[in-house]
């Protein structure tokens, strides 16, 4: 008879949550569990709350991976602020006096650019378009030539 399930939707849904967001695979979702990866495919089909779980932590790390992706694709410019300690309390400890903010260019990334636009809309900007060719007659003209060329035929018309 197969081992008893230990689940519990109150500890389990919130647990695999939290590991999905964080980009965490299923197998080391499983293993931080201390499961097999089966029991977690089981568990995601006979508990509902737990596959949702799962589905919805696993949808925040993938949004943050767009958004990362296309602020790398289009640039954008990165606000920091700096403490600036030049003084010196009457205990000999600093004391920040200002906080200086700058900002910083970064510029688009013309691989995650293009990473970007594959995906996105691969028929227009994947590396290989597919030609079709219309014209019938001109295609057997050329295979004719080229027949012609093969078996040595003069063709210098």
């Amino acid at each position: 008879m197969p081992k008893q399930s230990n689940y519990t939707s109150q500890i389990h849904d919130h647990i695999a949550w939290a590991l999905a967001v964080e980009g965490k695979t299923d197998i080391q979702i499983a293993e931080v569990m201390g499961i097999t990866e089966r029991t977690l495919n089981n568990w995601k089909k006979t508990h509902e709350s737990f596959f949702q779980s799962l589905k919805k932590g696993k949808s925040v790390a993938d949004a943050d991976v767009v958004k990362s992706l296309y602020n790398r694709a289009v640039g954008k410019v990165v606000v920091k602020n700096k403490k600036v300690t030049i003084e010196m309390d009457s205990e000999g400890n600093q004391r920040p006096a200002r906080i200086e903010t700058t900002e910083q260019q970064v510029p688009p990334d013309v691989t995650a650019a293009i990473f970007w636009l594959k995906n996105r809309n691969p028929a227009q900007w994947r590396d290989r378009q597919d030609v079709k060719v219309d014209n019938n007659e001109w295609v057997s003209a050329l295979q004719s030539k080229v027949n012609g060329y093969k078996k040595g035929e003069d063709l210098s018309e």
